[in-house]
């Protein structure tokens, strides 16, 4: 007979790929049905609701029942969101050029430690204008086992952000970041067009999707432009 730590960890994972391949549309069984499909008391189905409820992948309403949790692009005091869409909202012309594309065997150390992938990565580096303007700098890498694909796509019309959520159903679950204020480097400063030492925001992200890193891309975006953006923030308990 199984351990109840590993009936557990099935429980945990029949639920985690239910979400994660849409087997769940929104409401996840009870404790009840949980511990009668698993043959578990319901105090291990509670212990691993409440896991997956610490972890922000579900949500528990009183006297309703267990939910997916409804995902927000808003993180912190910055939102993600796809430039084109940026670009509308300042309602400016977006466009991207890519500078760069290319298929990595093995992908640099920095990287696999970001992306825990030491295989097949897709390398891109692109440069992001609005009305013309070079605004944002790009370098990415993806991992080639869960969307290689991209390497075929038209990255200067589509939204890497939506392919991956959209096309290659990998839901976006959780952003790991860094944002530092720099001086921008005689290199970058002739691609972004503005003069050496130029105060720039360096963002270093890593997206997931729940528990695998998907992608880590480095942004180099001018101070001026970085965060110019309107968005209503996420509701914290001091807002109830």
């Amino acid at each position: 007979m199984k351990q109840k730590g590993s009936k557990a960890a099935e429980i945990k994972h029949h639920l985690v790929q239910g979400i994660k391949f849409h087997q769940f549309k929104d409401k996840l069984p009870s404790e009840n049905i949980l511990a009668q499909k698993f043959n578990v008391s319901r105090t291990t189905a509670r212990k691993v609701l409440s896991e997956l409820e610490s972890e922000g992948q579900i949500e528990r309403i009183q006297g309703k029942g267990t939910f997916i949790k409804k995902r927000d692009l808003a993180s912190g005091y910055f939102t993600i969101q796809p430039s084109r869409k940026h670009a509308e909202k300042l309602n400016v012309k977006y466009s991207s050029k890519v500078l760069e594309l290319k298929i990595l065997l093995c992908p640099p150390e920095k990287i696999i430690a970001l992306l825990k992938y030491d295989r097949q990565t897709v390398f891109v580096r692109r440069l992001h204008f609005f009305d013309d303007k070079p605004v944002r700098y790009e370098i990415r890498y993806l991992r080639g086992d869960m969307c290689g694909g991209i390497f075929w796509e038209e990255l200067e019309k589509a939204s890497i952000h939506e392919l991956l959520v959209y096309k290659y159903d990998l839901p976006l679950t959780k952003v790991r970041q860094r944002i530092t204020a720099e001086v921008i480097s005689p290199e970058l400063s002739g691609i972004l067009n503005v003069e050496v030492g130029h105060p720039v925001f360096h963002i270093e992200r890593t997206t997931y999707t729940f528990e695998n890193p998907v992608t880590s891309v480095e942004y180099i975006i001018p101070g001026e432009v970085a965060f110019e953006d309107t968005f209503e923030p996420n509701e914290t308990p001091s807002d109830k």
